[in-house]
């Protein structure tokens, strides 16, 4: 199953962009759709300082996920949005 969705992410508390309890694996792509702020990339405790992966403005990337593994998001502006594509999804909530 493919999915997809635009997301307003906060610069105080990250997102889940990944489903909660198990899921079968997926493919995910993110998409920073703001012009000038970064999106920051990671576990559940990611921030602007502590990060996996910094997403410049208009830019995307594109990762595999194992069953198991949880994908957080974060911005540097408040509000910013990101454009997510998710695919191999068969199972979670």
């Amino acid at each position: 199953m493919t999915t997809h969705a635009t997301i307003s992410l906060s610069s105080e508390t990250a997102t889940r962009l990944t489903p909660l309890g198990l899921h079968s694996g997926m493919d995910i792509t993110i998409q920073n759709l703001d012009e000038s702020a970064y999106v920051y990339l990671g576990g559940e405790d990611v921030n602007p300082e502590n990060f996996g992966y910094r997403l410049s403005p208009g830019l995307a990337i594109s990762f595999e996920l194992p069953g198991r593994d949880a994908m957080y998001a974060i911005t540097d502006v408040d509000n910013s949005y990101i454009a997510t594509l998710k695919t191999n999804l068969e199972s979670g909530n």
